[in-house]
């Protein structure tokens, strides 16, 4: 059982909710001193000395510094709820959830950092898996965090630190999680070379502005989406997402089956007889490595699959096929609706950041693999 440490957090007597505090103000004389005092911390990476201001120090994360930095995540999961209100406070009401998640990751690498052995700031390691056609390291929205003060250069040095044991194990490919009004971190990652490449954003079951009266259809024949769902799949090759999808008929119409399965449902715009746009909806999803962690059993619905032709783009169909999802989770008692998009999608990544609000943003950097 995860363990809280009140001197990150207090109760607000008039809202009675959990809000988070800097861990001490600027006025404080243990501020200042943080601020003008130095600290040299050798690094691993060449054996050179990096100068950090103040006395920090840096350490590999274990089982010990576990209670801590749920605590600091929580911290930054209620500043961006106040940023994106939809956020269900589910997801960090139990700290064993998370918990759990880090758990089985403990024996990766990670760091944490301590000031007046209290951690301060602290970065896990997360999953390897191939990722464009390459090793890739994927660091969670649920595997980092920091205090306010110094968080910018909190994070270089962690992320220093780790990009080194990533390298010599040669991954190549580092992706970081974060949350979207995180300024900060954001400004840090792309000074250190990443970019955004996944948006998960939300939204309430309010109706959709401009969504026209069309004939959409529940499609459970899979049958007649396998047309679709195959030119779905083959869009994302194009410029500029480049991403590779399955498009072989057979993998395509066991995906469709799985996705139906698991529960979610299928509906359709027809032209002539021929699914002309579609859109998959269901429960969010669940999983190690699925989208939507901090959304799991918190009552969201998500949006898993949907394209619109090119030749009727443009018409409301999205519009229309995005109501019908809305209508779909407020039939099934969700309280909001999620999806997962590419940033490069200019067509998609469009039209979802005109209904959504992205709340975490996947950021990724290549590193060259000569190296």
């Amino acid at each position: 059982m995860c363990v809280a440490f009140p001197s990150i957090l207090c109760r607000s007597t008039t809202q009675r909710a959990w809000r988070c505090l800097p861990h001490y103000g600027k006025e404080d004389p243990r501020f200042l001193h943080a601020r003008k005092s130095r600290c040299i911390i050798m690094t691993r990476n060449r054996g050179f000395i990096n100068e950090m201001r103040s006395n920090y120090q840096i350490v590999p994360f274990t089982a010990d510094h576990l209670g801590a930095a749920v605590e600091l995540l929580i911290c930054d999961y209620r500043r961006e709820q106040e940023e994106s209100p939809l956020l269900p406070s589910e997801a960090i009401d139990n700290a064993d959830r998370v918990c759990d998640a880090i758990k089985p990751l403990l024996t990766n690498p990670g760091v944490a950092v301590l000031q007046d052995n209290q951690v301060v700031a602290f970065m896990l390691s997360g999953y390897r898996v191939p990722f464009k056609g390459q090793k890739a390291i994927i660091v969670p929205e649920y595997c980092h965090a920091s205090i306010l003060p110094d968080r910018r250069e909190l994070y270089q040095i962690m992320y220093m630190r780790l990009a080194s044991e990533w390298v010599r194990d040669h991954i190549h490919l580092h992706v970081i999680g974060h949350f979207a009004h995180n300024t900060i971190l954001w400004e840090s990652l792309y000074q250190l070379g990443f970019g955004a490449i996944i948006a998960e954003a939300l939204r309430d079951l309010s109706r959709i502005q401009g969504a026209h009266t069309m004939d959409i259809v529940e499609e459970t024949d899979i049958e007649r989406l396998l047309n679709i769902s195959i030119e779905d799949s083959r869009y994302y090759r194009d410029s500029p997402i480049l991403i590779v999808k399955e498009t072989d008929t057979d993998e395509r119409r066991t995906i469709l089956e799985s996705s139906i399965r698991e529960g979610n449902t299928y509906f359709a715009f027809y032209e002539n007889d021929e699914a002309g746009a579609y859109l998959s909806v269901g429960k969010s999803a669940s999983g190690t490595l699925k989208e939507g962690f901090l959304l799991r059993d918190t009552c969201t619905a998500q949006i898993k699959n949907a394209f619109v032709k090119p030749h009727i783009r443009g018409k409301g169909i999205g519009k229309s096929l995005l109501q019908r999802a809305v209508d779909w989770s407020i039939e099934h008692g969700y309280e909001r609706l999620f999806v997962e998009f590419e940033t490069a999608n200019y067509f998609g990544g469009n039209f979802w950041r005109s209904h959504f609000t992205p709340y975490l943003y996947f950021s990724m950097r290549y590193v060259d693999n000569t190296i």
